[in-house]
């Protein structure tokens, strides 16, 4: 083969690659099927119409949303933050629907960057204007005569009783003394299932002398907790404030399908914190396992902290299955919930209870035995500590 054959064959396969190279090298895009509205660095509500766009990043904590075809981009407000996609060699953008009818656009970049931009599908409340009316012009002031007579003295009134003050919604406690102290004594175990799988919970746990303690778990037992409830509320701990981010995962056993994937921004307080299925339209299905999983963000690469549990959904035995029909899981009494070895319906039962009245001494009690029964100590102890003392 000659030089011009060889030149020849060269160009040939430059003009063959070269729109394969094009299309490789294609900045990273999204296609939006209704407008959504972000805002911009200064605070200016902007609109972007539906449509295929184009995402770069415009600085630190701003994206640059360029439209298909001579339109000019836009620039928008993104929170800077990280990712653990450690193969990921060219940009990556996508979007991803939340709760309240918020939408995220995230850009993914080399290096584990990660750009999260927060819209919605509903357009901003315009503040309503206010109309200035001029006041009234003040009429002349005329000076009133004094009074002949004088004003007679207030006649004084008894104070009213200590026992009117009481709300008549307090009731004041009757019977037998005994009889509640018992009542508050009362402990019901759980009992745990036999389930044919047995998962385990993470929990991180960590006392490393030099650094700040961090405790966070999901609140299940050391198993596959069970619940007869097609949408319950689940529960996890942390137990100090942190200024990062959270993320509360659900997905079934095979990591197949993400039922939920959404970012909990900082402050996030300690405590416990509900994560409601109904508010996300999640359904869980009947004899199916899933993980709950909870995903402290650190503050470089690789320093996230994760905790998980285990759930099924099963159909509840003779002797509880008309509980699932109460008005309320309020008003749903733990007991057959915990023989039925019902873990997750149990919480929920009780922290409703406290959610109503944070001072419900025998609610407190349960719950806290609860967690220590099945090893979670750090949220035992805060239940404890809002008991009143002996």
């Amino acid at each position: 083969m000659n030089i011009l054959s060889f030149l020849r064959l060269g160009l040939l396969w430059y003009l063959v690659s070269l729109p394969t190279a094009l299309l490789w090298a294609a900045p990273p895009n999204v296609v939006l099927s209704r407008a959504l509205h972000f805002s911009s660095p200064d605070g200016t509500p902007i609109t972007i119409e539906p449509g295929k766009y184009f995402i770069e990043q415009a600085g630190p904590s701003t994206m640059r949303v360029i439209p298909e075809g001579d339109k000019p981009g836009l620039t928008i407000q993104a929170e800077s933050l990280t990712h653990e996609q450690y193969e990921l060699f060219s940009p990556m953008a996508l979007t991803r629907p939340q709760k309240n009818e918020e939408v995220l656009i995230e850009l993914l970049l080399p290096g584990g960057i990660r750009l999260e931009a927060r819209g919605s599908t509903k357009a901003p409340v315009e503040p309503p204007k206010i109309a200035v009316v001029s006041p009234p012009p003040l009429a002349p002031l005329t000076q009133v005569p004094e009074a002949a007579e004088s004003v007679p003295p207030p006649v004084p009134t008894s104070p009213p009783s200590m026992q009117e003050n009481i709300p008549a919604t307090l009731a004041l406690p009757t019977g037998d003394s005994s009889a509640m102290t018992k009542s508050l004594d009362t402990f019901f175990p759980y009992h745990a299932p036999q389930v044919s799988a047995q998962g385990t919970r993470v929990v991180v746990d960590e006392q490393e002398p030099g650094k700040d303690p961090l405790y966070l778990s999901v609140l299940s037992p050391d198993h596959i907790g069970l619940t007869m409830f097609e949408q319950p509320a689940l529960f996890w701990f942390i137990a100090q404030l942190t200024s990062q981010p959270v993320d509360v995962m659900i997905m079934d056993e095979g990591n197949t399908q993400i039922l939920l994937d959404v970012r909990m921004l900082p402050p996030i307080r300690p405590g416990i914190h509900k994560v409601d299925l109904k508010d996300y339209g999640i359904r869980l299905q009947l004899n199916t396992t899933y993980q709950l999983k909870i995903v402290l963000q650190g503050l470089n690469p690789g320093e996230s902290h994760t905790t998980n549990g285990w759930i099924m959904r099963v159909s509840p035995s003779a002797n509880v299955a008309n509980l699932a029909n109460l008005p309320s899981i309020n008003a749903t009494p733990t007991e057959p919930l915990l023989e039925a070895g019902l873990w997750y319906d149990a919480i929920w039962a009780l922290s409703e209870r406290l959610h109503t009245d944070p001072n419900d001494v025998r609610a407190l009690t349960q719950r806290a035995n609860l967690f220590e029964q099945v090893g979670l100590l750090p949220p035992a102890r805060q239940d404890r500590a809002h008991l009143p003392l002996p």
